[in-house]
């Protein structure tokens, strides 16, 4: 009975057990269902990253097989180089992927990645064989083919190295062939070695342009023009740069050809620099250049305008085009910019060059700045101590400068003295000097201290002798004798080699009013004994010995002078005083006709 309660007990509770499940079962069910779908969708979400980021590893393990070998081979600065560009695409790939991910882009990343299947897949298989091939055999014999994958890599490096570095090594070892045998004056190998550039490939035009540079050098220019004529020729534009070199051996007359075929040949260079589109301010030069020497001076002066402020001689050309135009406000104007360049580049330590301080000084001059032109001036002589154009430039500075001293309301003495003999020191040619003797004598009576700088200059040491004999030359014109023997005294005391200061020494001895003839003679006598061939000195001394009544001496004297100085009445005269006295009066009425001019 128990047993049988127990029973039924039992089948009550699982009869009410079962049907609780019954009831619960489509909610555990539903609920089961939709959380295996949740985590068969992550699962899979999972599957598609990991297999996502397997194929992009297998993808680009090629790639990175090839990073590794050349990073063994490569420098280390290319290395880096490489790097710092791998790592950048690294990080674009990962914001990718965090970008898709963020987006939720999976189906637009698979459609991209299956448009793309022409790319990755190739590599993909390359890459698959290579893993399965690895994975499927043994280590040990794998080693063995170490040495058949050496031998590959490093033919595969050659080449690669080869095909990328070994034409420039090439090349650049034959130009460097092809420099020594220019220097080496080896014309006939440099022009080999310029053959064997060209079959590689290379542009020779700028070696064939300094071998024919070479020639030219050489002197060689007819060489020089038919090789420039083949990197240039008439009928079509070509190297730029002999292009240039032909227009300015023609504008300058350098080739043997005509002036009129020069001026065309220059034009259709020209015409070929336009056509090249070569806009460099040479070029601009070279055009104005060309109108200035057909007097298209208005033209030229306008294509000039835009370069005076950036070339120095575009400045200077058309300062000078200018002040032939007569528009002199124009003319400073380029002066100034002029002035501005040069001054720029002395501040930057640039080395002039001699035409560079003709032009500043040109332009300096024009501006009147005589002081800055002193400078130049010596800037100038420092560089080309011997240059007479410089020299004489600076004696004309020196000179007006002491001259607008003169001038001045309060003028220093010294100061005018030194800078009269400076410019008597650089330019002692004797229009110079006579001209500086001229300008004080003429002004010497205006104020004190003309006489005062002329007295200076007699007592000072530096005073050369050619500059006494100037002054005393011209004070003898102007009839002051005794001004004349003190200058011409210290010239012949100062240089006792120099018969110019002995012969005019004793010519003014032997006038004025007390004149001393004998002392006259013997200066006369000393001109004599250092140039016994000079007319003027015999006739000198015919002269002073005729005042001393030794008329036989004075016409030997003389008569040797009429020789080298036939139109000189004076000596005419003084002949027919002589042979008056020596009774011969024929002769004496033959040279006073000739005096007479008959």
């Amino acid at each position: 009975m128990f047993r049988q309660l127990k029973k039924w007990g039992s089948s009550v509770v699982r009869r009410f057990t079962d049907l609780g499940a019954a009831i619960v079962s489509p909610f555990e069910r539903l609920v089961g269902g939709a959380a295996g779908k949740v985590l068969a969708a992550t699962e899979q979400v999972d599957r598609f990253e990991s297999l996502f980021l397997r194929f992009f590893r297998v993808l680009f393990s090629p790639l990175r097989m090839v990073g590794r070998v050349l990073q063994a081979i490569l420098p280390e600065s290319l290395t880096r180089l490489f790097a710092s560009g791998g790592g950048l695409v690294s990080r674009a790939g990962m914001g990718l992927l965090q970008l898709a991910e963020k987006l939720n882009l999976d189906r637009a990343v698979m459609g991209l990645v299956w448009l793309l299947q022409p790319v990755w897949r190739p590599l993909a298989a390359i890459g698959v064989f290579g893993y399965c091939w690895l994975e499927t055999r043994e280590y040990r014999r794998g080693l063995m083919a170490l040495p058949a994958i050496f031998l590959v890599t490093l033919v595969l490096g050659v080449g690669v190295w080869h095909s990328v570095f070994g034409k420039s090594r090439i090349t650049a070892n034959y130009k460097t062939a092809v420099r020594e045998m220019l220097e080496s004056r080896d014309y006939d190998s440099a022009k080999l070695y310029e053959k064997k550039l060209a079959q590689l490939g290379f542009n020779t035009q700028l070696t064939e342009y300094r071998t024919a540079l070479a020639f030219a050098e050489e002197d060689q220019l007819d060489e020089a023009y038919q090789r420039m004529q083949l990197l240039a020729p008439v009928d079509q534009p070509g190297y730029p740069t002999a292009h240039f070199w032909i227009i300015q051996q023609l504008m300058s007359g350098q080739l043997d050809v005509s002036e009129a075929e020069a001026r065309r040949l220059a034009k259709v260079h020209l015409d070929h620099l336009e056509t090249l589109e070569i806009t460099s301010p040479y070029k601009q030069l070279l055009l104005a250049l060309w109108l200035i020497q057909g007097d298209q001076l208005a033209e030229a002066a306008t294509v000039l305008e835009p370069l005076v402020s950036v070339m120095p001689n575009a400045a200077f050309e058309r300062m000078r085009i200018d002040l032939l135009l007569k528009r002199p406000d124009q003319a400073r104007l380029d002066a100034r910019a002029l002035v501005t360049q040069m001054s720029a580049l002395t501040r930057r330590g640039t080395e002039l060059s001699p035409t560079d301080y003709q032009w500043w000084l040109a332009a300096e001059e024009l501006l009147g700045n005589w002081q800055q032109m002193r400078t130049i001036l010596d800037q100038w002589r420092e560089l080309e101590p011997e240059n007479t154009q410089a020299r004489n430039a600076l004696a004309v500075v020196c000179r007006r400068q002491a001259a607008q001293l003169l001038r001045s309301p309060l003028p220093k003495e010294q100061q005018i003295v030194e800078l009269w003999l400076d410019a008597a020191e650089l330019d002692q040619s004797n229009e110079s000097l006579l001209q500086l003797a001229r300008f004080l004598y003429r002004d010497r009576e205006q104020t004190p201290i003309y006489q005062r700088v002329l007295d200076a200059l007699r007592q000072s040491p530096r005073t050369p002798a050619s500059l006494l004999v100037a002054m005393g030359t011209e004070a003898a014109k102007n009839q002051s004798y005794d001004d004349a023997r003190q200058f011409l005294a210290a010239a012949a005391s100062r240089d006792e080699t120099d018969p110019v200061a002995w012969n005019n020494y004793a010519w003014v001895l032997g006038e004025g009013e007390n004149p001393a003839l004998d002392e006259a003679l013997k200066a006369v006598n000393r001109a004599l004994d250092l140039a016994p061939e000079e007319h003027r000195f015999r006739e000198t001394r015919g002269q002073i010995l005729l005042r001393l009544e030794r008329w036989q001496e004075a016409v030997e004297d003389l008569e040797f002078a009429i020789n080298g100085l036939p139109s000189l009445d004076a000596i005419h005269k003084s002949l027919a005083t002589a042979y008056t006295a020596l009774g011969q009066d024929e002769l004496a009425r033959l040279h006073e006709l000739q005096a007479e001019g008959f």
